[in-house]
């Protein structure tokens, strides 16, 4: 079985537990993968567009409110398969990278149930260069995760 927490890969999981002890099931971005954990992005993808930012073309956009954001347009296909979202789909970069055991992330859901972790689609080098270069420039990255997605870009 392929990793499903390799650097690209768009992972959705069944009853995810947040911060706040919420409970839901998550789409999330693996962005880097080293010593056991994943750098992800992991707030929430989402197609409420209440900060009503404006964009057209899936990549990453600047708004002086918010710094940078990643957009993917409804319907558009993403990565190697035939999956797209079907709303109009934002990434807000605000404290929401950040590194997580991957030990514990293959921990959710029923064991029984292949899908509790599932692998949606995994990003080409390039679409996932455009996603970490808009993690890098966002002004809420923090300095050392930045210095490490740079250096993984520049192997990819």
């Amino acid at each position: 079985m392929p990793d499903v927490f390799a650097p690209g890969n768009l992972v959705r999981i069944k009853d995810f537990q947040f911060e706040d002890g919420s409970r839901r099931d998550k789409y999330l971005f693996v962005l880097l993968r080293n010593d056991g954990g994943a750098y992800v992005i992991s707030s929430l993808t989402t197609s409420q567009n209440k900060l009503n930012v404006s964009a057209r073309r899936i990549g990453c956009y600047f708004d002086s409110r918010i710094s940078t954001y990643y957009h993917f347009p409804a319907g558009e296909v993403l990565g190697d398969g035939n999956f797209s979202f079907d709303k109009e789909t934002y990434i807000f970069f605000k404290e929401n990278v950040r590194k997580l055991d991957v030990e514990t992330l293959t921990r959710y859901g029923d064991p029984t149930d292949p899908f509790a972790v599932a692998h949606i689609t995994t990003l080409n080098n390039e679409e996932l260069k455009k996603l970490l270069q808009c993690v890098v420039t966002s002004t809420f990255t923090p300095q050392d995760i930045k210095a490490e997605f740079t250096a993984f870009m520049d192997s990819l």
